[in-house]
């Protein structure tokens, strides 16, 4: 998936019924918006779709059917996969297991424009520029990441 949990109402939910029809051992896989500290102020002064660290994203409620399908909260994969979080995603979706969370594009992201057509970065930069962020210690990529890369795993 790119860039599909922050947008739904109820990712709880979501995450519970891919744990379903996960086959035994299947993936989920998904790459979302990153909070980390140099992301959030892009995030919240460029981007148009919220950011809000205070959201709650195991509240369990009913669907809006007046909502709009593009209310996205950018923050729900931050606060989803976090170290403190780990606990309570695993009492909420038992059948589901994280398995990697990594923090991407600290630099070909945002020189892109984040998918706007007024990007700042050649097409063919954006190789190199990944290849080097993949090189960077994962306390870096942590506090510079524009993405996060998720994955989860059913329990056999």
């Amino acid at each position: 998936m790119i860039d599909l949990l922050h947008q739904l109402e109820r990712p709880i939910g979501f995450l519970n019924e891919a744990a379903r029809v996960l086959r035994p051992g299947g993936v989920l896989a998904m790459i979302e918006p990153g909070m980390s500290p140099v992301a959030y102020p892009f995030y919240w002064y460029l981007h148009q779709e919220p950011v809000d660290m205070r959201s709650d994203p195991f509240k369990s409620m009913p669907a809006d059917p007046w909502r709009d399908p593009f209310d996205a909260k950018q923050a729900i994969p931050t606060l989803l996969f976090s170290a403190d979080n780990r606990q309570r995603l695993r009492e909420l979706v038992p059948e589901l297991t994280v398995r990697r969370v990594d923090w991407l594009s600290l630099f070909a992201f945002p020189l892109s424009g984040g998918f706007k057509p007024w990007g700042r970065s050649p097409l063919r930069l954006a190789a190199g520029l990944v290849r080097f962020e993949d090189m960077l210690p994962v306390a870096v990529r942590r506090f510079c990441g524009f993405r996060l890369f998720a994955t989860l795993g059913k329990t056999e």
